[in-house]
């Protein structure tokens, strides 16, 4: 297995995810899937399989404002071209997860940082935007365009999928 797909495993089972968090389904009756870990010092916090479906049922329950400042953010403050020329030059894909997508500040440099990578069907990872790595001050920023009713999905997702105390406190994935 590459060191890119050992990433994306689960902490806690050592092996790939094989489920959805949020309805449970296995993840091969998916068409594709994402899988979100958040890190703070190195440790991961939080991490979780989302399926197309489920993700795409999140995404349109945040608010009209929400997406146009989510995507405000990942068009204006990401050289997606450049990033996509830097990506196509690196000897190995894990490299990515090497420095912030948006801010480029090395990952080693954090205290925190949420990676993201999709799969197909067949668990084959599907290069584009994703896989990334987005540092915690970054996603902070997207965090703070967002509406109360967003800010609130998070926290319904959060408190529904995991336990633990403080949970909703962990900022966006990246759906």
């Amino acid at each position: 297995m590459s060191e890119l797909m050992k990433w994306f495993e689960s902490v806690e089972t050592d092996a790939p995810f094989d489920s959805c968090k949020v309805c449970a389904h296995p993840l091969a009756f998916s068409e594709s899937w994402v899988v979100n870990k958040h890190y703070h010092r190195n440790e991961c916090m939080m991490e979780y399989a989302v399926c197309e479906e489920c993700r795409d049922e999140i995404s349109s329950s945040f608010s009209e404002e929400s997406k146009t400042a989510i995507r405000a953010f990942l068009e204006n403050k990401i050289d997606w071209e450049q990033r996509m020329l830097e990506w196509m030059a690196l000897q190995n894909t894990v490299e990515r997860l090497d420095r912030c997508v948006a801010c480029q500040i090395p990952r080693v440099l954090q205290d925190g940082y949420a990676i993201s990578a999709q799969f197909q069907q067949d668990g084959t990872l599907i290069e584009g935007a994703l896989p990334l790595l987005m540092c915690s001050d970054c996603v902070a920023k997207i965090t703070a365009t967002l509406s109360p009713h967003s800010r609130e999905v998070w926290r319904d997702f959060v408190a529904r999928n995991f336990e633990g105390p403080g949970r909703g406190d962990i900022d966006f994935g990246i759906f």
